[in-house]
């Protein structure tokens, strides 16, 4: 090879390696691009317009929520006030996802990232649709969550792309789920009296003077007789506070055959008043409550025309009786071992 042709080669050499880089940092490029575009580009505009939520999971019922007036509801559960923080949350991450990677666009692989349409359970995407008051319907596909790091492999109804987004998106399946569950919140230092009425006659008072006094006096209580300890009977009134449901339904539903096993009142220091009762439906013990006055709504968010089923370990800390406070004597300790 002569001086001229070995300058031709390098020059052929030169002009490849520049090609090759020119390339490589045109694919960087453009995968800087995808890592910054929001999942949900077109639709940023308008997500707060949403009107309804359909989520169907494998294997499940779908759930759907909707917009009324007064805020969001769940029309199967005859318009129960829906859970507000599950979907804000939900309505954040779609408007702040934002594509990592472009995936596979060749819907045999669908199955393996847990996005096909159709199935085993695992194989099978979470199903979206959200419907905007003005614009198109959107439909989404939510499958595996990404090996590594918090994000998710999804991809939009009707598309085969697959995207890898940076987001988790935390989205409920069951209709309880969606369910606003408060009952009641109280603060535990404005309650001032709790009176225990049993359908035997029993009856059980806690009392305080003031919200100084920390624990609650028993009305009840003989001068023979002395509490487990000093705050016993602080247990029962602390129920009140965050006090969630375990299911509900319309009172005229349920359509109780007995007298209330246990009647209650509850007065705060500013003369707040609540009252409710509790039923017991075969094995299920429901919550209803009355009449109230100074509660706000977050305090207070149970409906009276609704009923509550509470879950076994709530009842056993609100259905106290005087002889679960007191002190145990020997022979009834031994009797209690003995069961």
């Amino acid at each position: 090879m002569g001086r001229k042709g070995l300058i031709a080669l390098i020059i052929i050499v030169l002009l490849c390696v520049l090609g090759y880089l020119a390339v490589q940092r045109g694919q960087q490029q453009s995968t800087a691009q995808v890592e910054s575009a929001p999942w949900l580009a077109a639709e940023q505009g308008y997500l707060n317009t949403l009107q309804a939520l359909e989520i169907e999971a494998p294997g499940q019922p779908s759930v759907r929520i909707e917009r009324r007036e007064d805020g969001w509801v769940v029309p199967a559960k005859a318009d129960y006030p829906a859970a507000p923080q599950a979907l804000a949350e939900l309505l954040r991450a779609l408007r702040e996802a934002r594509t990592q990677e472009a995936k596979t666009a060749n819907p045999q692989w669908h199955a393996r990232l847990g996005l096909a349409e159709e199935g085993a359970a695992d194989e099978q995407a979470l199903r979206l649709k959200l419907h905007f008051d003005g614009h198109p319907d959107l439909g989404l596909r939510l499958g595996n969550p990404s090996q590594q790091g918090s994000g998710q492999l999804v991809r939009r109804a009707g598309e085969n792309q697959v995207w890898l987004i940076d987001q988790q998106l935390q989205v409920p399946t069951r209709e309880l789920d969606w369910l606003d569950r408060r009952v009641t919140d109280i603060p535990f230092t404005r309650i001032a009296r709790l009176e225990l009425r049993y359908a035997d006659g029993e009856k059980l008072t806690l009392t305080r003077a003031d919200a100084q006094q920390y624990n609650f006096a028993v009305a009840e209580l003989r001068k023979e007789q002395k509490l487990s300890f000093e705050g016993a009977a602080n247990g029962v009134a602390l129920v009140f506070s965050n006090l969630q449901f375990a299911d509900a339904a319309p009172l005229a539903q349920i359509g109780f055959k007995q007298a209330p096993v246990l009647q209650f009142s509850l007065s705060g220091f500013a003369e707040e008043k609540l009252e409710g009762a509790l039923y017991k439906q075969g094995e299920q013990y429901w919550l209803v409550l009355g009449e109230r006055e100074g509660f706000n709504a977050a305090e207070v968010s149970a409906r009276s025309d609704w009923a509550y089923r509470l879950e076994p370990d709530q009842v056993q800390r609100l259905a106290k009786k005087l002889r679960d406070l007191l002190v145990k004597s020997p022979a009834a300790a031994k009797t209690e071992c003995n069961t």
